[in-house]
């Protein structure tokens, strides 16, 4: 059976195309043909145009559009297509008219034209759901799988407590950490670029702290390899991935109590109220002082990344395209 896997322009962004680079390998384990197409036409009106007539030529058997451009989704054949929505963040960070744009063409009228959609958590799905309650026949929940390698490596104790942040969009609250730690002797690793008003706090109150932005998968990997402890009290996520990057890297998690992240985290994390940030600082201190405790909640973690294995997660796909095909 042939797969062809539709990508959004190549851009810096690259997470959902890392994602699907780790999934595919494993569904052409499963017998497939997949080819990977990557959308070569910029965003605007006659880019939208040339990408459906580039698309519509590209089409084959099984056409899974694996994330962002969801508009392909009305131009293309509804019983041999499958869209995978990631969240809909755009919805609550768009306004007037581009929140206009996003729901009709990125929500609504993908998911009316479909009779396959996948999220990547419960909390997607129900957020679809909620949205239009007659869609909800058509969604099936496969997870993102693990993108890390899980290596067994002896770590070497750091002088000072490391703690990584990833990611400095809103939705990250990573101003809680900054208040939860600025207080303790500890120090952050944070990827992702910083705001003025980020930088401004973190100087104003001698927070010690290193910023990586534009890093490769091996640096980001040494990273989450140095760090002790990952503090991810997120706002709102679709899934959630650098809670199982921590987890593999045997770097112990904080993270919010709210879907998903509790359910990516399993048993592998301290969840926290990500608003409070004296639990925080908390859950933070636990850590550095109950070596027996991080250890447990490690091992925790190294058990629950089994749940996310891109081999798990290419059966999943499969089994719904064998559905498709009835």
């Amino acid at each position: 059976m042939k797969v062809n896997f539709f990508n959004r322009k190549l851009s810096k962004s690259l997470s959902i195309e890392k994602l699907f680079s780790f999934i595919i390998p494993e569904i052409d384990k499963l017998g497939y043909d997949t080819k990977i197409i990557n959308n070569p036409y910029d965003l605007n009106i006659l880019g939208v145009i040339k990408s459906i007539l580039f698309f519509r030529s590209k089409k084959t058997t099984i056409n899974h559009i694996t994330g962002d451009i969801h508009w392909l989704a009305i131009f293309l054949n509804p019983k041999s297509t499958v869209l995978t929505i990631h969240d809909l963040v755009g919805l609550t960070q768009l306004s007037g008219l581009k929140r206009w744009v996003f729901y009709w063409f990125w929500v609504y009228l993908p998911i009316k034209r479909l009779k396959y959609i996948t999220t990547i958590s419960q909390k997607t799905k129900k957020e679809i759901v909620e949205l239009l309650p007659w869609a909800e026949h058509k969604i099936t929940v496969i997870e993102n799988c693990l993108t890390f390698p899980v290596k067994k490596v002896e770590k070497i104790p750091n002088a000072i407590t490391q703690i990584l942040i990833v990611g400095t969009r809103v939705n990250k609250n990573i101003e809680t950490t900054f208040s939860a730690i600025k207080d303790l002797p500890v120090e952050l690793t944070i990827v992702g670029e910083l705001s003025k008003k980020q930088l401004q706090y973190l100087k104003e109150h001698n927070i010690r702290f290193k910023n990586k932005i534009n890093i490769s998968e091996e640096e980001l990997q040494q990273i989450y390899f140095e760090s002790d402890i990952l503090c991810f009290p997120s706002l709102y996520e679709g899934f959630g991935l650098p809670i199982l990057e921590a987890q593999a890297s045997e770097v112990a998690v904080i993270t919010s109590n709210i879907s998903p992240t509790k359910e990516v985290a399993g048993k592998g994390a301290i969840l926290v109220n990500p608003l409070d940030k004296n639990e925080i600082k908390k859950s933070i201190e636990l850590l550095m002082n109950d070596a027996e405790f991080k250890k447990t909640l490690i091992n925790s973690g190294l058990e629950n990344i089994k749940n996310y294995s891109p081999q798990m997660i290419a059966k999943k796909y499969s089994e719904l395209y064998k559905k498709m095909m009835q």
